[in-house]
């Protein structure tokens, strides 16, 4: 299993779609999997029953995944719990990164669906990104690969991963 961590907007569902494509294997994103099984969106479940609740949806779902899958996680994902611990030890991860500032282009127009930004001014945003990057920095860099996905198109980031020597 391969597993796609990192900050939202980074590229995680659209490099792990394409790449499961590439490779003929099936593409898991998280969110996709709890909304599908709690038959609700996201934003709801945050907006009813908190973000513990949703962290413990998300546990679930992970646990849930195949063999031979292209999975994305949630930007938060790896600090609940001990999903990072699971990812270790059931596949390879690979860590999109990105800028503040990259981040903060690709979310500052695009908020709605995203229950932890979802209305925050150009202000609160670039705080949140700066304070939240550094509390996850710590999770994520524990992945067996780290790219730099800032200034990349889609196509390069997918000729990087490519070169890993990853099996798949």
């Amino acid at each position: 299993m391969l597993f796609i961590i990192g900050f939202m907007g980074v590229g995680k569902t659209t490099i792990g779609n394409q790449l499961a494509l590439h490779h003929n294997l099936k593409f898991i994103d998280i969110d996709n999997k709890i909304e599908e099984s709690a038959n609700e969106s996201i934003t709801n479940i945050f907006q009813k029953k908190g973000e513990q609740y949703y962290r413990k949806l998300e546990a679930e779902a992970l646990k849930l995944v195949t063999k031979k899958s292209i999975i994305a996680c949630g930007g938060g994902l790896p600090l609940y719990n001990n999903n990072m611990d699971f990812i270790k030890e059931s596949g390879t991860s690979i860590y999109l990164k990105a800028s503040e500032k990259e981040i903060f282009n690709r979310l500052y127009k695009n908020t709605e669906g995203r229950p932890l930004i979802e209305g925050k001014s150009e202000k609160e945003l670039k705080d949140y990104i700066k304070e939240t990057i550094i509390k996850r920095e710590e999770f994520y860099i524990k992945a067996d690969y780290i790219i730099d996905t800032s200034n990349l198109s889609k196509e390069e980031v997918l000729r990087k991963i490519d070169t890993l020597s990853i099996t798949l």
